[in-house]
């Protein structure tokens, strides 16, 4: 309990301190999630592309 009580006084004797620090964390968290779910989202639009993909091939002379 008493390290609650310290980092309240902190956050009362510091707020702009407090405050950039949440919005950095925050903004941390945003740009995580939204690269984790680009990679998501493209790994998927690739391997739905290369699913419709076929390749047939004929060979023109076999002896």
């Amino acid at each position: 309990m008493k390290l609650l009580g310290f980092a309240w006084k902190n956050v009362r004797n510091n707020p702009i301190r407090a405050g950039l620090t949440l919005l950095g964390v925050s903004v941390a968290v945003f740009v995580f999630c939204f690269f984790q779910s680009m990679q998501h989202t493209m790994s998927a639009v690739v391997a739905k592309a290369g699913a419709d993909n076929n390749l047939v091939v004929m060979k023109e002379h076999t002896w």
